[in-house]
């Protein structure tokens, strides 16, 4: 009797179910309680069937609505993302990222993951005030160019240690990679966090902390904080108006595997720290003492020191004070090596003068950042220098671009046709500053698949190129490649000059706006 009564109720369920989803449920109950003249145990069980349903019809849409999330979920799982590729053009066009050549028809899918592959930094909501506790929490508004100098100095730590071919994998998490990361976290100890930029951007002037940055005042404030990046032991050069000078930077990337870090870049002599004879007497040095004997001889030769200010310097996001320098009369041997024989028939100081160590170490080549702040037009980007812009892009040591289009920065990363193609810091999202597991959650939102396209006549003629040289034989490349593809040019003008010594009619760089190692103070 029991399979029969549970038999009865399973019929007795579709049958009710039928009967209502058809809208006949209430005539079927009304005739049916017409024909067995409703009785007291009827009712009870009217009532116990009517209970069933209820419980039987919640349960199903239950499991209905359980099964639809899984088939959904299922579906964004194994279903190809629709991936948006208008930054590209429809037609078969060569595309340039940092060095590398693809089609833009055949090979979007490698285009994409290449742009998904680069470092993408945006603005941040929520974190730790900049400055005092009542600084800004979030840099939305003002922080794009900031952002476009940790994408620089982002892809440079890549390239670095992790190689211009490698690819970003969310399942396959890489150690190097994930401290590059937390490098660029939002928190004030992090190397280039945008508390660090920030701060060190403004340090001396009496701009608010939300002030925003062109690229030559980016480029510099990088150079201040490389020196927190020991690990990579980085040597930022940011070029001024004489242009590249070979021998400066190669100096500048020549030291010794324990040496502690300088950096011989022009800046201000406020910043330098000084001390006192007493306090830094003098040491065994492991500098070079081919290094030492230079500089010795140059600062205790005759030959006048001259000071060169910038030949032009940013007043704001879109103009440029022009500063035309004072005219001196400098020696024709001015920038001859002081270590030769003097005219008069003096010599220079003898090596044996400059402290040495008992073994001096062999000079190895840190890692070189060179920065090269352009000015291409007054207050619009002059078209003349689009081909050599496009050339950039074709050399494997180049980094990106900080640029963009007027108070809007973007970080240059390629070019197809008469577009460069940008990645955009325009977007806000939660900030990253919890250590390495908040990384890790949030390792997405450092990436973007897509790109902007903005012609080249839309650019802000203010830009900093970036070009990374791990070894002295890349530097060499660069410096072949650039005098050969890009700054002979016929379809465009040099937009900067290489030099092999600092030429005769530039002042050298001033020595007391040499930073350099304790030790080394007692020369000065």
């Amino acid at each position: 009797s029991g399979s029969v009564f549970e038999s009865f109720l399973i019929f007795a369920f579709f049958s009710f179910s039928v009967a209502k989803d058809s809208g006949e449920f209430y005539n079927y109950d009304s005739s049916f309680e017409n024909l067995m003249h409703s009785g007291s145990a009827f009712e009870q069980i009217r009532r116990i069937f009517h209970v069933i349903f209820d419980l039987f019809t919640n349960l199903a849409r239950l499991l209905l609505f359980v099964a639809m999330d899984v088939y959904w979920d299922s579906l964004a799982m194994f279903t190809t993302p629709q991936i948006d590729y208008s930054y590209l053009p429809d037609t078969d066009e060569q595309v340039w990222i940092l060095g590398t050549s693809r089609s833009s028809l055949k090979d979007r899918v490698e285009i994409s993951d290449d742009i998904r592959s680069r470092l993408w930094f945006t603005y941040r909501k929520g974190f730790v005030p900049i400055g005092d506790t009542n600084g800004p929490t979030t840099d939305t508004g003002w922080g794009c160019m900031h952002r476009c100098a940790q994408m620089l100095v982002g892809q440079a730590l890549i390239q670095l240690h992790l190689g211009r071919e490698w690819r970003w994998n969310p399942d396959r998490p890489d150690v190097k990679y994930r401290r590059i990361l937390e490098m660029f976290q939002d928190k004030p100890n992090a190397p280039y966090s945008i508390h660090r930029i920030t701060t060190e951007a403004i340090t001396g002037d009496k701009k608010p902390v939300n002030s925003w940055l062109g690229p030559n005042t980016a480029a510099q404030t990088l150079k201040k904080l490389s020196v927190f990046d020991r690990w990579s032991n980085l040597a930022i050069h940011v070029t001024t108006e004489d242009g590249i000078v070979v021998p400066e930077i190669k100096m500048l990337c020549r030291q010794s595997s324990t040496s502690s870090r300088c950096n011989l870049q022009s800046q201000p002599a406020d910043e330098v720290p000084r001390k006192s004879p007493e306090k830094s007497p003098p040491s065994s040095s492991p500098i070079s003492h081919e290094f030492l004997h230079y500089y010795t001889a140059l600062k205790n030769s005759e030959r006048p020191v001259i000071v060169s200010n910038p030949i032009s310097r940013e007043l704001d996001d879109d103009s440029v004070e022009i500063i035309l320098p004072p005219v001196y009369s400098v020696p024709d041997n001015l920038c001859a090596n002081p270590l030769d024989p003097k005219p008069d028939g003096g010599s220079p100081p003898p090596p044996s003068e400059v402290p040495t160590s008992p073994n001096p170490p062999v000079p190895v080549w840190r890692p070189l950042l060179l920065i090269v702040p352009l000015r291409l037009g007054l207050h619009e980007f002059n078209m003349c220098y689009a081909a050599a812009l496009k050339g950039l892009f074709k050399l494997p040591q180049c980094v990106g671009i900080m640029g963009g289009r007027p108070n809007h920065a973007l970080w240059l990363i390629g070019s197809v046709g008469d577009h460069v193609l940008c990645l955009d810091p325009h977007t806000t999202q939660p900030s990253v500053g919890g250590g390495g597991e908040d990384v890790a959650s949030l390792d997405a939102s450092f990436h973007s698949s897509t790109a902007v396209r903005l012609p080249f006549a839309r650019l802000d003629p203010s830009l900093a190129v970036g070009f990374v040289c791990a070894t002295e034989a890349e530097f060499d490349a660069l410096r072949t490649d650039l005098l050969a593809d890009v700054l002979s040019n016929r379809l465009s003008p040099p937009i900067f000059e290489i030099h092999e010594v600092r030429p005769h009619n530039m002042p050298p760089p001033s020595f007391a706006s040499l930073r350099t190692p304790d030790e080394w103070s007692y020369l000065w």
